[in-house]
Parts: C-alpha cells; sequence; structure tokens
C-alpha cells in the first residue's frame, strides 16, 4: 500500500526549495520506502522523487513486483550512485539540490556529492506519515481488531484459570508468562498478522518493553498483576498495540489503585487529545492524572506516554514535544505504574484523531478481573 500524499508532499518540498528530486536509500524493510512504494525489499534499494515520478533502483537478484506510478528497474551500482543516475536521467539540469531525510546512509551521501548534487535535509515525508490517509486507517484498524482477539482469548484463559497451591493452573498445567504469550500469539496468527515478536507478558516490577525477547518462563499466581503487551504488524506492515492488565482474584490493594489511576489516565487522553491540542500537553496530562492518585511522578508513573503509530511502532508526533496534533493522526496512548513490591500496571491503546475528536480503535474492555471481559 503506497500512498500518494506522501509523494504529493515531497513534490511541494521540491517545488519549493528548487530541487533536482528526493532520495531515499532503504535497509530492508524499511518503513519510509514501503510508504513511497508499498513495497519492502530484503536489500539496500534507492528511492528516487523527482520530476513527479518515484524511481526504485534494486540490486540484481531482488524479486520486485510492477507497481503502479511506481518505476522499478534493476541497478547494480551503490544506491547512491544508483540514485544519481536517476537524477542526471530526469533531466535536473542546473538544478543542484537534493532533498533526503537526515538519516540517509553517509556512502549514499558522499556518492551525490561526487555526482555533483548538493544535499538538503527535509522533514517532509516524516511530516507526510504524520496523518493518515483512510486506507492505512483501515489497514491499522483491522489489527486493532486482531490485537482485542488475542487479548480477549488471554482473558479468557486467565478466568478460566484455577488456583493449586498459591499458583494458576490451566487446561491441567501450571499457567506462565511464556505460555499464555504463546496462546496470545497463536490467535494473532490466526488474525492474520504477525506478533512481529512484540508481544510480552510481565509481572513484577519490568515493564513488557523492558522484558521483550526474554521469554523467560515465570509462573502466574493469584493476586499479582499480570501485563500482556502486543504491538502486532498486518500484511501492509502497518502496526498495532494494545496493552492489558490483569489481576485473579485481586485483594483490591495496590494493584486496583494502579489500575484505576491507568484508566483515569486514559480518559483524559481521550478527552485532551484532539486536533490543535499541544501534543507535549496531552503526554504530561496523562502522566500528572496517573500521579494524582498517589504515585510518584519520578519513580513510578511511566515516562513513556505514546506517540503516532504506522508503519513503525514509533513515529511522529510524539507525546513529548511541541507539536500540534492535527485530525488525521493516529496515535498509541499509554498510562502505566510500576513498583518494586507490588509490580507493573499498564494500560495502552491506539486512537484516531478526526475533526470532532479521539475514536478508540478496536475498542476494548480495560477491566482488572479477566472474568468480568465481554
Amino acid at each position: 500500500m503506497s500512498d500518494s500524499r506522501g509523494a504529493t508532499v515531497l513534490d511541494s518540498a521540491l517545488s519549493g526549495r528548487e530541487a533536482a528530486g528526493f532520495v531515499h536509500v532503504c535497509r530492508g524493510d524499511d518503513p519510509d520506502g514501503r510508504y513511497l512504494t508499498g513495497l519492502g525489499f530484503d536489500a539496500e534499494v534507492a528511492v528516487v522523487r523527482a520530476d513527479g515520478e518515484t524511481h526504485v533502483r534494486v540490486p540484481s537478484g531482488v524479486e520486485h513486483p510492477d507497481v503502479s506510478g511506481v518505476s522499478v528497474r534493476t541497478d547494480d551500482r551503490p544506491a547512491g550512485q544508483a540514485a544519481a543516475a536517476v537524477l542526471d536521467a530526469e533531466g535536473a539540469g542546473e538544478r543542484t539540490t537534493v532533498l533526503a531525510p537526515r538519516y540517509l546512509p553517509y556512502d549514499a551521501a558522499l556518492h551525490l556529492q561526487r555526482a555533483g548534487y548538493e544535499l538538503e535535509s527535509t522533514t517532509a515525508l516524516t511530516e507526510a506519515r504524520a496523518t493518515k490517509s483512510d486506507a492505512e486507517l483501515d489497514a491499522i484498524e483491522g489489527v486493532q481488531r486482531a490485537a482485542r482477539h488475542a487479548l480477549t482469548h488471554a482473558a479468557t484463559i486467565l478466568a478460566d484459570a484455577t488456583t493449586e497451591e498459591d499458583l494458576l493452573v490451566w487446561d491441567g498445567a501450571p499457567l506462565s508468562t511464556e505460555r499464555l504469550r504463546r496462546q496470545v500469539n497463536a490467535v494473532l496468527a490466526a488474525e492474520g498478522v504477525d506478533s512481529a515478536g512484540n508481544t510480552n507478558v510481565a509481572v513484577g516490577p519490568a515493564s513488557a518493553d523492558e522484558t521483550k525477547g526474554q521469554n523467560v518462563a515465570v509462573e502466574l499466581a493469584p493476586n499479582r498483576p499480570i501485563a500482556v503487551s502486543v504491538r502486532p504488524r498486518g500484511a501492509n506492515g502497518y502496526f498495532g498495540a494494545l496493552a492489558r492488565t490483569f489481576v485473579v482474584d485481586s485483594d483490591g490493594g495496590w494493584d486496583r489503585r494502579a489500575h484505576v489511576a491507568c484508566d483515569a489516565a486514559r480518559d483524559v487522553a481521550l478527552i485532551e487529545a484532539k486536533p490543535g491540542a499541544d501534543a507535549g500537553f496531552v503526554g504530561s496530562e496523562i502522566r500528572a492524572e496517573t500521579a494524582a492518585f498517589g504515585f510518584s511522578m519520578a519513580d513510578e508513573v511511566t515516562r513513556d506516554v505514546g506517540e503516532g503509530i504506522g508503519l513503525s511502532v514509533r513515529e511522529a508526533p510524539k507525546l513529548d514535544g511541541d507539536t500540534e496534533l492535527v485530525a488525521g493522526n493516529v496515535l498509541r496512548i499509554r498510562a502505566a505504574v510500576s513498583n518494586p513490591d507490588h509490580g507493573w500496571v499498564e494500560l495502552a491503546d491506539v486512537i484516531a484523531l478526526g475533526e470532532d475528536g479521539p475514536r478508540v480503535l478496536g475498542d476494548t474492555p480495560t477491566v482488572l478481573d479477566p472474568a468480568g471481559w465481554e
């Protein structure tokens, strides 16, 4: 799924700065390259936007389908040289300025400069990706539905679990973080999305992100927070994000207060995150509302309260800067609390900003008791 808005934004930037073209070098399945071309590659490729057309140059041996509106050809030269050849062929003439993202690889930049082009940085592509088209929104919402089904399955397993010798037992065996993680991933796969290595089940004070990749099987117990977090990737490359915390047979102590705080912070985000709002203000309000329930802003309330989501799990706009939110932004919003003695509680969702305000994609229950899910 390529997006014509990206091409339009780049054309405007090129015209405004009288530039010969825009160059990006993709290494692997690069989100910027996928945004411009709808393709992912297993090799280094050059993407050039010049004179209203998008060109992709790939090494020989790399399969590439025909893509409407994109010229894909083989070129075994280094990506920077291949890009320079496209610019020359497109008649750059006396225009020597080339726009590129600040993260253009050094060797590609060197090849362009040796070909006589002067590089200038642009954020046009980042800005274009910060707002989503209807097709992109549909793709993300589909991933969110899959995420909801996966976490609903986790809730069902926990609700059906019994307690034996102070451990949770399900389907005749002790239930562990790893066993629950695999069950969640099985549902994601059945829904046609990839877990992308981002499914985590966390117990104790460490967040799901901090324990990512460890896959340590910790046996689950009643009356302890169990945070389940997913960030799956759909077939078109778009990510979703969802996190919920469960407690089986909670005694209503710390975990209940932490969950109420996170739920209240989530509600604040759904009020404050709207077109025209300052992104940093929304982030600070999420943290402040969480802390208002008696949690230390410095030691217990998470600093990661969200950002944009799309072809990357983290993209513009960040909720810790002075960017103005606009209709079309799709955000991951997150509230979380940790305590070394009690554990980790987290809620995370994806919301889409429309002219009338935010909408939760794949709206999912937030209840702490897994038996309360519908």
